[in-house]
């Protein structure tokens, strides 16, 4: 299916109907029933949990070094382009693995009840991406996954220069949000994430938007101004310094080529940053606008996350790849599971779905997740009908 953007949607088309009933009792009821389904859900894998688990994070994390062992050595050693080609994708796998099947379900708390992994428990995974641990937590777990798509209140629905809807007052910036997004900050995404987490894009708009940061959700990094750009500086220049100065000095060192490590390097990591970006971006943001209130009941809650998130179909060795975000639904219903069972919990959820008369979106590919996701920043690229007679009356009076 294509999911369409909008300004306002339902929550689904069961809440759709139990908001038109005039009794509050059928729609508590309502939201009781679909609250019971899916925190049954959770509670069937929650028991699940166990040695296999285990295996599979500590197994991934394995074959990630490896990958990065030989992408080095390959990246070092290659006498022509072949070889180079090959060590450059490996070290992107290894990149990308700890970026989002490992980094990104880890800090959220997939694997904290396992008492003899404490490497992978969320307060203390050190993330082999330029991000800083704890802003990542505060902005993304506590805002974004608790208010999904809640206009002013996700700090991922508006960030940077982005607009991805009709009420966010449009200024010329978001003309050139396209070009600028796929070109200058897609690239280095990872690196652009403290900007967002800790706070310090709020401080560029209120500077440099005519409004400053109406429609923009403010974010809480737990710091003031000195302290997050101080942990802005510590989580980057970990990576950059061993990226861009520590291996292409050693490979200097052993007699190899310091600006072909580099290069290899940089390869490694755009393509890493590219592949989050779209990942990421194509689940969710196409998706309506949910309505504050969607926490005043758990059930209503877990109807808001089925209405700001849709899937796209994958392997399971894909799936892996794209950090399980193929099951964008399933992961912000149970975003505390380990990811490896969202393609089994998907059954269920579909069957939730049809019992209730809820919309399960799901797009055909990536491919057609991303053409959908870029067809929304195109569209609110551009003031509305009503912005755009605003600035000619107003230009009117100044002429």
């Amino acid at each position: 299916m294509n999911a369409t953007p909008a300004e306002h949607g339902p929550l689904s088309a069961a809440f759709a109907a139990s908001a038109a009933s005039p009794q509050p009792a059928d729609r508590q009821a309502l939201y009781d029933q679909i609250e019971a389904e899916f925190e049954a859900i959770k509670q069937r894998y929650r028991a699940k949990l166990g040695p296999a688990d285990v295996a599979y994070i500590k197994g991934l994390r394995f074959k990630s070094r490896l990958a990065e062992f030989f992408g080095r050595s390959f990246i070092w050693i290659s006498p022509e382009p072949i070889t180079f080609g090959v060590g450059v994708a490996l070290l992107a796998l290894h990149r990308n693995l700890e970026a989002i099947e490992i980094g990104h379900n880890v800090l959220h708390g997939q694997y904290d009840s396992f008492s003899e992994i404490p490497q992978f428990h969320s307060r203390n995974f050190k993330w082999k991406a330029p991000v800083d641990e704890e802003a990542w937590r505060r902005e993304h777990n506590g805002q974004h996954h608790v208010h999904t798509n809640v206009f002013e209140m996700d700090p991922d629905l508006n960030h940077g220069i982005l607009r991805m809807n009709d009420r966010t007052p449009w200024n010329p910036y978001h003309r050139w949000q396209v070009p600028m997004y796929l070109f200058l900050a897609y690239p280095i995404v990872l690196y652009g994430f403290n900007l967002q987490n800790l706070g310090l894009r709020q401080v560029w708009r209120e500077e440099k938007f005519p409004k400053g940061n109406e429609g923009y959700a403010p974010v809480h990094p737990g710091g003031d101004l000195a302290d997050c750009k101080r942990r802005h500086r510590l989580s980057t220049w970990r990576i950059l310094f061993k990226e861009y100065a520590l291996f292409p000095l050693l490979a200097l060192a052993s007699g190899f080529s310091f600006w072909k490590v580099m290069l290899g390097n940089a390869l490694a990591d755009v393509i890493n940053n590219y592949w989050v970006s779209f990942t990421i971006q194509a689940t969710h943001l196409t998706e309506p606008l949910q309505p504050e209130d969607a926490l005043a009941h758990k059930g209503r809650w877990y109807l808001s996350q089925m209405d700001s998130t849709v899937n796209f179909k994958g392997s399971r060795r894909m799936s892996i790849l794209w950090g399980h975000l193929n099951y964008q639904i399933e992961h912000h219903l149970f975003p505390d599971i380990p990811s490896r069972h969202y393609p089994d919990m998907a059954k269920e959820v579909k069957q939730v779905c049809a019992k209730y008369g809820i919309p399960y979106k799901c797009n055909e590919n990536w491919f057609q997740a991303i053409r959908n996701y870029m067809g929304a920043m195109w569209k609110y690229s551009f003031p509305t009908p009503a912005e755009r007679a605003q600035m000619d009356e107003e230009e009117a009076r100044h002429a």
